[in-house]
């Protein structure tokens, strides 16, 4: 049998030959790992407006709760929760702890809310950037005119220039959604699409108007075809 180094005992002698985890493996290896509650994930849906504001807003969800004899119930759990702004659809907020509880000795699982974006009655959503469309009568596309426009922020006064068309896009810049990821901390824009749009009613005198501006402007908006054909 192979003698044992001067000043060394049986505990050195073991870690060298199995190392620190050997030595312990009876003791802290055997440890149980403290139960995990369940993490629980539900859809939070918010508006547009509320991607810009810091405000938060009060969600109630169900959780189980257990009782001392071991039975199980669901309740509601309530929580004013801080909405990062510039969040996205789809995209997915940890509130650590607020999940299903795992008892007096247990860590509570995790709450995840994933986001929704309820549609806007106004404005569409390409990526950052948003989109409305502005409704003209044919006086105010042909002769230019100012409008208030809205916004995420409220209104704004737009210039609308003279001879606009239908599907023509006019940018506002700095009017879209928060970009949470850019250096800038900055934000899309706002497009506004026109929409050339004709009275639902008319009478003799104004198409008699119309008439005449038809003989005067002497314009044909298929001329193009001609020369395709």
């Amino acid at each position: 049998m192979r003698a044992l180094p001067g000043n060394s005992d049986f505990s050195d002698f073991f870690s060298s030959m199995f190392g620190q985890a050997g030595q312990h493996s009876g003791f802290q290896g055997r440890r149980q790992q403290a139960h995990k509650g369940r993490d629980i994930e539900t859809d939070l849906a918010i508006f547009l407006e509320d991607t810009l504001s810091e405000e938060s807003k009060t969600i109630s969800f169900m959780i189980p709760k257990y009782t001392a004899d071991g039975r199980v119930s669901e309740v509601t759990k309530t929580l004013n929760v801080r909405i990062p702004p510039g969040v996205e659809s789809g995209e997915r907020i940890r509130l650590k702890g607020q999940g299903e509880p795992a008892g007096p000795t247990g860590i509570n699982g995790d709450l995840y809310l994933r986001i929704r974006l309820v549609p806007h009655p106004l404005f569409d959503v390409e990526g950052h950037n948003l989109i409305v469309t502005v409704p003209l009568a044919p006086w105010e596309a042909a002769l230019g005119c100012k409008l208030a426009m809205p916004t995420l922020d409220g209104k704004i006064t737009m210039s609308i220039p003279a001879n606009s068309q239908t599907g023509q896009r006019l940018r506002v810049r700095g009017k879209g959604l928060i970009k949470k990821l850019s250096t800038e901390n900055g934000r899309g824009d706002l497009y506004a699409v026109l929409k050339v749009v004709m009275p639902k009613t008319s009478n003799e005198d104004i198409n008699k108007t119309w008439q005449a501006l038809a003989d005067k402007a002497a314009f044909d908006p298929r001329a193009e075809w001609s020369e395709k054909v």
